[in-house]
């Protein structure tokens, strides 16, 4: 794992004690980096701060591995930890615990991918019916978010402080970017905005505090003396969408 700033350029964050590779999620605003570091003992979750410390954040009583994705400017962090058995969202609090965050109704696993400042969580969780975003409060505990119409799964992957959740969401022909808000529900993206013909917004990622969210989609089409021609295979693009 690695991490990069303007003034002092790439920077290795160390592993935990006897680890051989690892992966850097997150970075709040403070530098502090969250990722995983695996070796011989197993895949854990770890905290690097500036320091140059780096902490085993542990696992869930019974667990034998785990992940963590993200992390906010009070050094709560979200990620995942379970065994063969599943695996389940969980929340990292300041004070070292770790808390099992559930699953929906009827689901066996979770993860969870983002966290804001507020200290809610989003993710999915996996059950028989497929995957279904979740959003997760201390005062609500785990909401689904829902699906776009014709679809059977969704994937939430990022939340801003005002309660805004970008994802991932099936439809009946393919998946398709979603924000989420408590007044409008799940929207797709690809209608909220103008694109380029043939342009298919897959995922978004991620939203800040000012509205901008970074998407992943694709060209299902290109064109050929004038004229649009399906790309096989179609080509990943990333998009900044910014509210007018």
């Amino acid at each position: 794992p690695f991490v990069w700033t303007p003034r002092g350029g790439l920077r290795r964050c160390p592993l935990l004690a006897g680890d051989n590779c690892g992966q850097a999620f997150g970075i709040n605003t403070h530098g502090h980096v969250v990722g995983y570091s695996s070796g011989p003992n197993g895949r854990r979750g770890f905290l690097w701060t500036r320091g140059g410390r780096v902490r085993d954040l542990g696992v869930l009583p019974g667990g034998d591995h785990s992940s963590a994705f993200d992390i906010n400017d009070l050094d709560e962090v979200a990620g995942t930890s379970g065994s063969a058995a599943g695996d389940r969202a969980v929340l990292w609090t300041t004070d070292g615990n770790i808390r099992d965050l559930g699953t929906l109704p009827g689901d066996t696993s979770s993860e969870a991918s983002a966290i804001n400042n507020n200290g809610d969580v989003v993710g999915y969780s996996k059950g028989p019916g497929g995957m279904r975003a979740f959003l997760w409060t201390q005062a609500t505990g785990m909401q689904d978010l829902g699906v776009l119409p014709g679809g059977n799964s969704s994937r939430a992957l990022g939340i801003n402080d005002i309660g805004a959740v970008v994802g991932s969401s099936t439809t009946s022909s393919e998946d398709r970017a979603f924000i989420w808000t408590s007044v409008t529900g799940i929207r797709d993206l690809n209608g909220e905005t103008s694109l380029p013909f043939g342009v298919v917004l897959l995922e978004a990622h991620a939203i800040n505090n000012r509205g901008q969210i970074l998407v992943m989609g694709t060209n299902t089409h290109d064109h050929e003396n004038g004229e649009p021609v399906p790309c096989a295979p179609a080509p990943p693009l990333s998009f900044l969408l910014t509210p007018q």
